[in-house]
């Protein structure tokens, strides 16, 4: 598997990447069609700095993963929580 998917070495990324290699082994899919359908198309990661009401300023973390754009522009779901990772967007 590729370099890239460094990134997205968590706890949820890999049992996902579990899940599919158990069925594209059931589907036969080839090796060179895994890797492509496994990662992501596009990931972009942004931080965002918040003013907030008391004068201070809290950072955060936000994530767009777009897995497959074969049809077209993606759309999906926006998901905020403290401990999001790249790898469970």
């Amino acid at each position: 598997m590729s370099s890239a998917l460094g990134i997205y070495q968590d706890d949820v990324f890999k049992m996902a990447c579990e899940q599919f290699r158990v069925i594209a082994d059931y589907l036969e899919i080839e090796p060179n069609h895994r890797e492509r359908l496994m990662l992501p198309k596009r990931a972009i990661a942004v931080t965002l700095p918040v003013h907030m009401d008391d004068g201070s300023t809290n950072t955060y973390q936000g994530y767009r993963v777009q897995h497959h754009l074969t049809l077209g522009p993606t759309k999906g779901g926006t998901r905020f929580a403290p401990d999001l990772s790249m790898g469970e967007t």
